[in-house]
Order: C-alpha cells, then sequence, then structure tokens
C-alpha cells in the first residue's frame, strides 16, 4: 500500500497521526513507520511456547492502511501525475517546556503574529461550529513551533506553527487542525496525495483531499485543504473524525467541517507569513504554569469545568485579575486537572490554580516529631474536615545575573477536602516584588463551591 511523502507526513503530522508522550515534562509528536511489527523467529517462538502453558497471545493489528492509489490516473487542475512513493516517512517534533514564540529557528513567527492568527482563525469559524473543553494546547491556539535539532547533513525539519481542538457542530464533534509554515514551493502532484488543484488570480495554488487511514481497525476519515501562497506561506486545515488529544468532550464523531470551509480558512490573509501585525497587537495568554501535574483522579469534563470557574467568578480579594480567576481549562497533559495562570494587575505578582479530585486527605503533620522536614510551613484542618496547607519556596539565580532580579519567592496553599478535591493556589513573584499574601490565596482555596470534584 503507498505511504505518505515525507513532506506529506510532515503536513499530516500536526493534523491527523499526533502520537503525544510526557515523559519528564517532554512531549513527542511524530508519524511514525507504520509498517506491520516483523514476525517472531521460530526460535522465540519455541522459548514461549516452553514458558508457558497458554498459546501466546495474538499480536495486536499495528498495519497501517491506506486506500488502493491508481496509477496512472489524472488529476484536475494537474498537468502532471506523478506515481505515489514507496517507503515509509517518519517525521517528527520534540515539544519541551522551553519552548518559546521567539524560536529564533523560524524568525517569521512571534507571539504577537500567533494571537493575530488564533484571532482570525477563531473568528472564521462557521456559524454553528463551537470550540469544545479542551487545555490550551487544544483550544485552537497556535502554538510555540518546536525547537529542533538537525543532523549535519540532513534536511531541516519544518517549522509548522499549529492550533487544533475537538470542533462542535450541534451533536458531532469532530478534530481541526490548522498549520502554517514558510518557504514551501508548490510541490509535483502526487497520485493518492491529491484530488484536486486549482489555481487563483494571485497566483496560490490550494490543494485539496478527502480521504481515510486505518491503524489495525480503526479508521480515521479527514478532509484537507493546504494552499500554497506566492510569498512562501503553506497553510493546511484538516478536519477528521479522530478523537483529539485528552478528549473528554462526548458526542457521534464526525469532520464537521466541509471543503468549502476548510478553503475559507487557508485562504485568510491573516495565516500568510508575511502578514502585517498590527502594532497593538499583545502577546499571547500564558497557559498553565510549567507545574508536573500527577493526577490519577478522574476526568473533568465541561460541566464540571464550568461549575468550578463559576465559583471562582465570585472570588472577591480586592484585586484585578487578567485573564480572569475564572478562566479554568484542562492541563495539557493530565484530563484529571483544570488550571489557568494569571496576572496580578498592577503588582508583579501572578497567581496559578490547579484544581484535581481523587487525592487523599493529607495527614496533619506532628511539627515536634525529629523526622518533620519542615514542609509545608503549616497545616490545619477547618471545620468542614477539609485540610489546608501552607508553603513558601524562596529561590535565587546562580550565578546571579548583572541586571534584573536574582529570585522570587513562590507561596503556595493547597486545601484538600474529604471528598478528594484538592484545590492549590500559588502566587510567585521576583524581588523586589511580592506574590500575594496567605490570607488572599486563602480566599481563594477556599471558595463557596470548588468541592465539586
Amino acid at each position: 500500500m503507498p505511504s505518505l511523502s515525507p513532506r506529506r507526513a510532515g503536513v499530516l503530522a500536526d493534523a491527523l497521526t499526533i502520537v503525544s508522550i510526557v515523559a519528564l515534562g517532554i512531549g513527542v509528536a511524530a508519524v511514525v513507520n507504520r509498517s506491520p511489527s516483523p514476525p517472531e523467529s521460530p526460535e522465540s517462538s519455541r522459548f514461549v511456547v516452553a514458558a508457558t502453558t497458554e498459546a501466546p497471545a495474538a499480536p495486536a493489528d499495528s498495519t497501517y492502511r491506506t486506500p488502493e492509489v491508481t496509477f496512472p490516473t489524472t488529476i484536475p487542475g494537474c498537468d502532471v501525475v506523478e506515481p505515489p512513493s514507496e517507503g515509509s516517512a517518519i517525521w517528527g517534533q520534540i515539544s519541551t517546556s522551553a519552548d518559546a514564540y521567539d524560536n529564533p529557528q523560524y524568525p517569521w513567527y512571534s507571539g504577537p503574529r500567533s494571537v493575530m492568527m488564533t484571532e482570525a482563525l477563531q473568528q472564521a469559524l462557521p456559524e454553528g461550529v463551537n470550540v469544545q473543553f479542551g487545555s490550551h494546547r487544544e483550544s485552537l491556539v497556535f502554538q510555540p513551533i518546536p525547537q529542533t535539532s538537525v543532523e549535519p547533513g540532513e534536511p531541516a525539519v519544518p517549522g509548522w506553527a499549529s492550533a487544533s481542538a475537538e470542533m462542535g457542530r450541534g451533536g458531532t464533534v469532530g478534530l481541526l487542525s490548522v498549520s502554517v509554515s514558510a518557504g514551501t514551493p508548490v510541490p509535483p502532484c502526487v497520485a493518492g496525495s491529491v484530488q484536486e488543484r486549482t489555481t487563483s488570480s494571485d497566483g496560490t495554488v490550494t490543494d485539496v483531499i478527502e480521504s481515510w487511514y486505518e491503524y489495525g481497525t480503526d479508521r480515521t476519515n479527514f478532509r484537507s485543504v493546504t494552499a500554497y501562497a506566492p510569498d512562501g506561506s503553506e497553510i493546511t486545515a484538516t478536519a477528521s473524525d479522530a478523537e483529539g488529544f485528552r478528549s473528554v468532550n462526548a458526542g457521534k464523531r464526525d469532520t464537521v467541517l466541509t471543503l468549502e470551509e476548510l478553503k475559507a480558512i487557508v485562504a485568510l490573509p491573516e495565516l500568510r507569513v508575511t502578514a502585517s501585525v498590527p502594532a497593538n497587537t499583545p502577546g499571547p495568554m500564558a497557559g498553565c504554569d510549567e507545574m508536573a501535574y500527577m493526577s490519577d483522579g478522574p476526568p473533568i469534563d465541561a460541566d464540571a469545568a464550568q461549575k468550578l470557574n463559576d465559583a471562582l467568578a465570585d472570588v472577591d480579594i480586592d484585586e484585578q485579575f487578567e485573564p480572569g480567576l475564572n478562566t479554568l481549562r484542562l492541563a495539557d497533559f493530565w484530563t484529571g486537572v483544570v488550571c489557568t495562570h494569571v496576572d496580578v494587575v498592577g503588582t508583579g505578582a501572578d497567581i496559578s490554580i490547579s484544581i484535581m479530585g481523587g487525592q487523599d486527605l493529607p495527614t496533619v503533620p506532628d511539627i515536634y516529631d525529629p523526622a518533620y522536614d519542615n514542609r509545608p510551613l503549616a497545616t490545619e484542618t477547618l471545620d468542614d474536615g477539609a485540610v489546608l496547607q501552607i508553603d513558601e519556596m524562596p529561590y535565587s539565580y546562580s550565578p546571579a545575573p548583572q541586571e534584573g532580579s536574582t529570585g522570587g519567592l513562590r507561596r503556595t496553599v493547597t486545601v484538600t477536602y474529604q471528598s478528594g478535591t484538592q484545590v492549590e493556589v500559588r502566587s510567585h513573584a521576583e524581588r523586589p516584588d511580592e506574590p500575594l499574601g496567605v490570607n488572599a490565596l486563602r480566599a481563594i482555596a477556599t471558595a463557596d463551591g470548588l468541592d465539586v470534584l
């Protein structure tokens, strides 16, 4: 069966077959070799039979399949059609907490440009199509282009600014992925990769394909539109009936957006890499802070998150926040954690909130026990049986910078309810600024209506 060419594999990696792995805070997105696993050798088979009285389980079907491609063939809009490529393609990008919008590998991209692109994309969604509940990375927000490393002599990995989310339309849910890259020439028409090509009056070439692929017995249907603009922009919009990464959304799976709607997306002028960014465009809103969430609590769906946000919307501690405290969304890699990160307006402090369920009630320590390690600084049992903990963690930079802050302080209040709901509120500031005080953090962490998980 035909395999995607390396360039096509890159285009569809973000849109269709993203494998995300979390290990020590590192996310990996890649298209992997899809050939079946090699059969066992006779020696290994004899060893397995000798070691157990049961027959070995049949290996899971991991075969990657696509429709058979007819060649020679004709494609509307293509003067020449090339045969499908042979072999498997491997392409990937490593995404880490160090990824930033000002990646010098891709000088065309920036934080304000990502904001302009995100706003244009979200405003262009058809009426009745809505972004579903998800993490910051899965809320149709253009993310940083991951840092890449290339071996000497190897071609550079394409730099894709990507935004994805599950989209709802009526009772159906589907995945939308949009990616933008720079410096891409118009590729040849390859059988199986393009079903129609058009060229507009400004020279933009647009390719269309509707197809499917299978991993084992699981089939994903998709439709994809790619525009190659004269300025070197490559813009791809793909709708599929695949499930988004770490999804908690229910509904019938469908491709949701039509080809004409995808064509309208790739034609957005704001998505071209040379589009002017308005001078007053802000930087991107921060996601949750880089805490290593390790939650085995129950998944949190949109309804539960809305109850928590409603409770936070009523908090009043005589401070203003940007954005509001009621902006909880899923953590990037955990369906059992919701979180947000906000700035305290007019101060150098910020606040991070994380809420999860399924947590054990902490034991109040004996501070006179020689084994007590002074962490947390204080623990108390509240009237309703919840346990409240207070901690502070100063830090310093070494070596100290010649200019700017030499360190700061992070102050944390954690409340664990008897139900297993745990609310952690952290405030951070760098010297000479101060984080919010314990009383303010306590008021947020104990707000009415948070014990719902």
